[in-house]
């Protein structure tokens, strides 16, 4: 009974994280996009820092809080910075160029989280890979070690497999 209640919480959880990036954040983002188009840039031409600190740190923080429990510490800030990434060039689009003073100088920032967030997928994507094509690897192994869906790890086995054929086919030649 209590795991049944823990797994339902879980799914829960993981329900509202996948429905953050396709509600909230762009509820969120046309929000701010109906306050800029409202706004008389003119009389307030400082007025960036309601997109900024909207975007990039409430936002960021309700998905942190909230949305992003069912995850690990360090897998929820990595997200969270992203998050935060796409705030920053949302607000971007939405400021007019002639107002941004802050966004600007922020856009180094920007870059420099997306080159780390980058580096750090791409070393996910290579434990995966080479988790994969060990020899003798089982479904059951790949869904413990990654957290992916059995159905998705039978896959990746059955695609390493076909290349692993296809490579031993060629190699022969």
């Amino acid at each position: 009974m209590e795991e049944e209640i823990m797994t339902n919480i879980k799914g829960r959880f993981q329900f509202r994280e996948r429905y953050f990036f396709l509600f909230v954040l762009p509820l969120a983002i046309a929000c701010e996009w109906a306050f800029a188009a409202s706004l008389n840039w003119e009389d307030y031409p400082r007025s960036e820092w309601v997109a900024l600190v909207d975007l990039c740190l409430f936002v960021p923080l309700g998905y942190f809080m909230f949305f992003s429990k069912s995850l690990e510490t360090r897998p929820r800030l990595i997200r969270t910075l992203g998050v935060a990434g796409l705030g920053l060039f949302s607000a971007r689009l939405i400021v007019p160029e002639a107002n941004q003073f802050v966004i600007a100088e922020l856009a180094y920032v920007r870059n420099f989280v997306l080159a780390f967030v980058l580096v750090f997928e791409g070393w996910v994507l290579y434990k995966v890979v080479t988790a994969v094509y060990k020899r003798n690897v089982d479904a059951k192994t790949l869904e413990r070690e990654f957290a992916m869906p059995e159905w998705i790890a039978k896959l990746m086995i059955l695609e390493a497999r076909f290349w692993k054929a296809v490579w031993g086919f060629f190699k022969r030649k």
